[in-house]
């Protein structure tokens, strides 16, 4: 058995395509992204999986909601937001909270995301394994400082399951 113990990821744009402005994700329909849900299911195989994200009123019950709509919800072992969370990615906080909830150290984890500013940024601090998940343009990426600098990028959700496995050390 390898090193990982556990996934977090982002939400918007990562796994689900992001709605333009603000959304009542309780009434608004949002797409799963390609390849997304082959993905978690083959991780889901192997580690804990949690959703870490940022979101402006939405907490961790609405989140759990939508993604029934979806039937995303069975993947995950833990959902923790903002709003619950009381801190903001890049903010340690809100990744202590979920590895807690998991009950797996920082450099048994690995965090997908498509900001550098706030995915990236937040699981380099605390010492998670960065992935960069870039399939748009939507946001720069502007690396400010060395914090920015993801240690893998990815083009697709698609391509995650490889490269966790990869970095298990599972082949």
């Amino acid at each position: 058995m390898g090193r990982l113990k556990a996934v977090l990821f982002d939400l918007g744009d990562t796994l689900i395509a992001e709605i333009d402005g603000p959304a009542d994700i309780d009434s608004t329909d949002f797409d799963v992204l390609d390849g997304a849900e082959e993905a978690l299911s083959e991780l889901k195989k192997r580690f804990k999986l949690a959703i870490v994200s940022n979101t402006l009123t939405w907490g961790d019950d609405e989140i759990v909601e939508a993604l029934n709509r979806k039937d995303l919800t069975k993947y995950f072992d833990a959902i923790v937001t903002s709003v619950d969370a009381d801190s903001r990615k890049p903010d340690p906080g809100i990744y202590r909270k979920a590895l807690s909830i998991l009950e797996c150290a920082p450099h048994e984890a690995a965090m997908v995301g498509d900001r550098v500013d706030t995915d990236i940024a937040g699981a380099n601090r605390i010492g998670v394994t960065s992935i960069l998940c870039r399939w748009n343009e939507r946001y720069p990426v502007d690396m400010t400082d060395e914090d920015d600098l993801p240690d893998y990028v990815i083009g697709s959700i698609g391509e995650l399951p490889s490269l966790i496995a990869w970095l298990d050390g599972i082949s």
